[in-house]
């Protein structure tokens, strides 16, 4: 049953991601999963059950990670362990590109899906960066700024080339999946942001 969920989730977040909300019928992702329909209906209910248990799945997936990435440099500086976070941020935004994709899609607009989203996943993961972003401000190692606007900055410059992979790909014959690529987009951020 996990596997099955697991399986219609990551569909789910694939073709929200590449139509929107709007644009996708419960049938495209039994389709899409390989599961009968009523599988779908029977894990979720309906499609805005499975759009925020898929999102909310995801974002649960980064914040252990981001938690596993801050706990691993405990001990070393600030401004070591920031540049360590924006390095696993990049390889999440690098993995998870349907992320941004679905955000972009959503909050382009007004709807509950996007006070769903500012509730339950921006307005924490804001509050949570506005002290270290602060910190690392008053240490000289960041731009000084209103917090909010760095934060916006930093995630769609770790985003844009991963959401963006097939312009990127057509413009630059670049394949930004690649780990070379991912480690030197997070480096480059590194070096955009950071003031040594």
């Amino acid at each position: 049953m996990e596997e099955t969920r697991r399986l219609i989730q990551q569909a789910a977040l694939t073709l929200f991601s590449e139509r929107g909300f709007e644009g996708v019928a419960l049938r495209d992702i039994a389709t899409k999963a390989g599961v009968e329909h009523s599988l779908v209906r029977y894990h979720f209910t309906d499609k805005a059950n499975l759009w925020r248990a898929a999102l909310g799945h995801l974002i649960d997936q980064m914040n252990a990670d981001r938690a596993v990435s801050w706990r691993s440099t405990r001990g070393q500086p600030l401004v070591e362990r920031f540049k360590q976070y924006l390095r696993d941020y990049v390889r999440y935004c690098a993995r998870h590109p349907e992320h941004a994709r679905i955000m972009v899609h959503e909050t382009v607009g007004d709807s509950d899906r996007t006070a769903w989203i500012a509730e339950q996943i921006v307005g924490p993961q804001h509050r949570a960066a506005h002290k270290t972003l602060t910190a690392l401000m008053d240490e000289g190692r960041l731009p000084r700024m209103e917090p909010r606007r760095l934060i916006y900055m930093m995630s769609a410059a770790a985003q844009a080339p991963f959401t963006l992979a097939g312009e990127v790909r057509h413009a630059y014959g670049v394949d930004t999946a690649t780990e070379a690529e991912i480690e030197a987009h997070a480096e480059a951020l590194i070096a955009l942001l950071i003031r040594d």
